[in-house]
């Protein structure tokens, strides 16, 4: 995946693409899904308050109050960013409540976590536009939740074990990993 000029210049973009893994699944020259998610990891969500902060001028105090926010949620939180695309619009739905599909978070172990928030971001908001510039016209932005700890109080994955994010259903599966740091 390559940014556009000016973007890899920054150290925001140097770290979204870091933490961005994409895959295009296709059968018989039709593609079924494509698909570009970012973990928002620790060292992600320092350089994107960092760029957020610079893009909307946040005083001093204001970029303190939303690292403080962003590492909190890290703290409990597995986020991941998501563009997808799908041959059919109606399949293009991560919602699991449709039934499409089956989101989840998979560690090396094989223990695995459902979303328990699935939110579809308003891709026509220039501010996401500029900060996951790998969206294209027909994808779809998600922000998925998934929660760092197994019910029975395990984290879901420790520094250097792979994570990764499958999505799987009729039309196809796509796993996308990572180490986490």
């Amino acid at each position: 995946m390559s940014l556009l000029g000016a973007c890899a210049s920054s150290p925001y973009y140097d770290h979204q693409e870091r933490w961005t893994r994409d895959v295009d699944a296709y059968e018989a020259f039709e593609a079924k899904a494509l698909v570009t998610a970012t973990l928002k990891v620790e060292p992600f969500r320092r350089a994107y308050v960092d760029e957020y902060a610079r893009l909307f001028q946040l005083a001093p105090e204001q970029k303190m109050s939303l690292l403080e926010s962003e590492l909190e949620e890290d703290r409990r939180t597995l986020t991941v960013v998501v563009a997808f695309y799908t041959q059919d619009p109606a399949w293009n739905d991560l919602n699991p409540a449709r039934g499409i599909w089956e989101v989840r978070i998979e560690n090396g172990r094989g223990d695995i976590t459902p979303p328990y928030s699935v939110t579809r971001l308003d891709k026509r908001n220039p501010t996401w536009r500029t900060l996951f510039p790998y969206f294209r016209q027909h994808h779809v932005l998600y922000e998925l939740r998934f929660e760092r700890m197994l019910p029975d109080g395990r984290p879901i994955a420790k520094s250097g074990e792979m994570l990764a994010l499958v999505i799987a259903g009729a039309p196809t599966r796509v796993r996308l990993s990572w180490t986490m740091p």
